[in-house]
């Protein structure tokens, strides 16, 4: 069976798409066209580009990423051609190289608006889409300085329903809305200050910023998710506590999207059928 397949942002949360990607592979559901954003974007290519689930995540775990960090310029923390660097060693160097088509989307900061990236250069097209504001530094192609597409198309079932007429799996990682933010924090000031993502909990004023972002986010994802109507919608159950930066939990990631996938997916064609 054919498909076309979106894969949404969501930082390491992303890492269940390889679970996904597993669980189509094993039902012999075969992508023809792929839209990605973020972190789905790069997982995206490298499916594209011929890997299966099971080579994208060795190659996630032989990383090294100490590698992607460089440094930051343009108001961000991290300056990004770390992990320009890491994704050419794993891809091709134009999009009319990859196996499968892929289209990305990224956000152009100076005009407010969503502009798709399916040509040309990859690796400045990927940095592009996964460029989270004020965590890695904008990039600027084509004239344009882009960020993170997650900010206004996390999930572009759009795109894949201009490159392919076969029926959409759009897989959802994006942050929950509803994540509980802890106001009052007992822990002791010196514990506060000198590891404060230790213990899994950020500091309370990078907490409000990110929720700031994640709830126009997923607002915005639900509206577009209701409005194009994939023919089947696979959200893994990676719960409020998997955060954007939970990249120690990949093989965690993994297996829930692997189980929600075949979860779904019974219930169009159930094993055996």
């Amino acid at each position: 069976m054919e498909v076309g397949l979106v894969l949404s942002g969501g930082g390491a949360r992303g890492f269940a798409h390889i679970g996904v990607l597993r669980a189509l592979a094993e039902r012999k559901i075969e992508p023809v066209a792929i839209a990605g954003c973020s972190m789905g974007g790069i997982i995206g290519a490298l499916a594209a580009n011929g890997l299966t689930a099971e080579e994208i995540h060795r190659r996630f775990k032989e990383m090294n990423w100490k590698k992607i960090f460089d440094w930051a310029k343009m108001g961000s923390l991290v300056g990004g051609r770390g992990i320009g660097s890491v994704l050419a060693e794993n891809l091709p160097r134009t999009f009319a190289e990859l196996k499968i088509p892929l289209r990305v989307t990224a956000v152009d900061v100076q005009e407010g608006r969503v502009i798709t990236l399916w040509e040309g250069d990859l690796v400045p097209a990927l940095r592009a889409t996964s460029a989270i504001p004020g965590i890695f530094s904008p990039v600027e192609l084509n004239g344009r300085m882009l960020v993170d597409g997650g900010l206004l198309d996390n999930v572009p079932v759009g795109e894949i329903r201009s490159m392919t007429h076969a029926p959409i799996v759009a897989v959802d990682v994006t942050v929950p809305p509803d994540r509980k933010l802890v106001f009052h924090d007992t822990r002791p000031v010196w514990k506060r200050l000198n590891a404060p993502f230790r213990e899994g909990r950020r500091p309370l004023m990078i907490e409000l910023l990110t929720k700031a972002y994640d709830i126009p986010v997923a607002a915005l994802t639900e509206i577009r998710i209701a409005a194009l109507r994939p023919e089947i919608l696979i959200r893994p159950k990676l719960g409020p506590g998997m955060n954007v930066e939970s990249f120690k939990r990949m093989d965690e990631a993994v297996e829930k999207g692997y189980q929600e996938a075949i979860s779904v997916l019974d219930l169009y064609s159930p094993r055996g059928s």
